[in-house]
């Protein structure tokens, strides 16, 4: 597939037999973006162990999550009673009345059981537990399931999001913490500025040095903060030209230049280093980015009613293009060259390149 100075459309319908894609292109390049279809495995076919030093990556679709590998084996297969939380190396299984937790290794080996009631939340290797009420959360420990630290609030938690170098906690009441990634409060904050006080969603950046929210209603806002030591920083606000009235997903690239963030049929970009925020047109609502170092290209997978679009940025920035498919259920996940599309009971590998 090629994107060249013209706009393109290709039709993408995701089966075991084809992959076809639509796809638009509005930036003219030097070189031309490649998606190209390699496998699609059903993720019902029989467990296979995976060869000596295959990354194994997860997948949640529907009812059942897992691991497969780069070259199409599906390695383990679980039954999601409830719901669960997963990521590239632990995932865990719950139900409405969770107590006593067990946690998984990405083998389907058992590591630790988390002590108490809660509904646990993993991020990589971090693993948090959501205590009944809805304003606590505690630090669990990995090898054992104890608590390592253990926050109580007195208003709901609405977003909660984790990088190796902190976490950050957003509540009802405009409360903004953040936290050392052994549990240690490093600073509340409270944004503020607005006639009903409530963080929406929240991200912490790679290195830990920055923080983003959007916050409160009538007006609305995006604020980016800059920890400069003793000093926290807004060195970024933007009212939003429609509120959003629902939780926002919001992400840091990788190399923390950008946050992203969903705004009512927008996707927000805004760049950390020029300070000025970018809006491009969505369907939807964002349910996960995911970045490919091919040009740096971004992935943005949002939802409008069974219809799920796959929107391309290139250089973190540009949108290049986007397919759009009809599913129950979806995931992306980009790794190194190539990017996994999930479609209800199929995955399919696409190898990305430009040429």
């Amino acid at each position: 597939m090629k994107v060249n100075k013209k706009i393109l459309f290709i039709s993408i319908f995701i089966s075991a037999a084809a992959l076809a894609y639509f796809f638009s292109s509005f930036l003219p390049l030097e070189t031309e973006l490649h998606l190209t279809p390699e496998w699609t495995v059903d993720i019902s076919t029989a467990a296979q162990s995976a060869d000596d030093g295959e990354t194994l990556l997860p997948f949640r679709l529907g009812r059942n999550l897992g691991y497969f590998t780069e070259s199409g084996k599906i390695t383990l297969n679980e039954r999601v009673p409830y719901k669960a939380t997963i990521s590239k190396s632990l995932f865990a299984t719950y139900n409405p009345d969770a107590e006593d937790t067990k946690v998984f290794d990405n083998a389907g080996k058992e590591l630790c059981v988390i002590s108490g009631a809660g509904f646990p939340f993993i991020q990589q290797e971090r693993i948090f537990l959501m205590l009944p009420g809805g304003s606590s959360f505690a630090f669990i420990d990995g090898k054992d399931g104890t608590q390592k630290s253990l926050y109580e609030h007195t208003s709901p938690i609405t977003s909660l999001s984790s990088s190796e170098k902190g976490v950050c906690a957003g509540f009802a009441n405009g409360d903004f913490l953040i936290f050392e990634p052994d549990g240690n409060l490093r600073v509340a904050l409270n944004p503020g500025g607005s006639e009903f006080s409530a963080i929406f969603g929240g991200a912490i950046s790679n290195d830990g040095s920055m923080f983003a929210c959007v916050s409160g209603l009538e007006p609305q806002r995006m604020v980016l903060y800059r920890d400069e030591g003793n000093y926290k920083k807004i060195i970024f606000h933007e009212f939003l030209k429609t509120a959003l009235l629902r939780q926002t997903y919001m992400h840091f690239s990788e190399n923390d230049k950008f946050v992203y963030f969903d705004s009512n049929d927008s996707l927000v970009i805004v760049d950390t280093e020029k300070l000025e925020s970018i809006y491009i047109p969505l369907q939807g609502m964002i349910l996960d980015i995911q970045e490919s170092p091919v040009n740096d290209t971004v992935f943005v997978l949002s939802r409008k009613a069974q219809t799920y679009t796959v929107t391309i940025l290139e250089q973190y920035k540009h949108r290049t293009g986007e397919f759009s498919f009809d599913a129950q259920a979806a995931f992306i996940l980009a790794e190194g060259d190539s990017l996994f599309i999930g479609r209800n009971n199929n995955i399919s590998r696409i190898a990305i390149s430009r040429e």
